[in-house]
């Protein structure tokens, strides 16, 4: 199991986290989350989930940050994400090309 395979439901979620589950549906309404669904349409949460869940969570209650606000962070977050990633390919494939002698620069 990977941290993206669903495994918990919602009530689960909600005494991991310290949290209603009403305000998980709301997260999930505004776009902030996005659990899977099993066959029967029961949320399922996977461990990545419950560490951006436990993220906003941090967010709203210790920096007293709005959802909207939230919303924008994890954005700019994800968009980061992708920069170092794109940054690390980068840097694989300069380290690929072969190196210059003095007499060829």
């Amino acid at each position: 199991m990977n941290q993206r395979t669903p495994k918990y439901t919602i009530r689960i979620v909600a005494q991991m986290v310290g949290m209603h589950e009403q305000s998980l549906r709301m997260y999930e309404r505004k776009g902030l989350i996005c659990p899977q669904r099993s066959d029967g349409n029961i949320r399922l949460f996977s461990d990545a989930d419950v560490e951006r869940v436990r993220f906003i969570k941090r967010l709203v209650d210790d920096l007293g940050v709005n959802l909207a606000g939230a919303e924008v962070i994890l954005h700019m977050r994800e968009q980061m994400e992708l920069l170092r990633q794109e940054m690390e390919q980068l840097q694989h494939r300069a380290h690929q090309l072969p190196s210059r002698t003095e007499s060829e620069r």
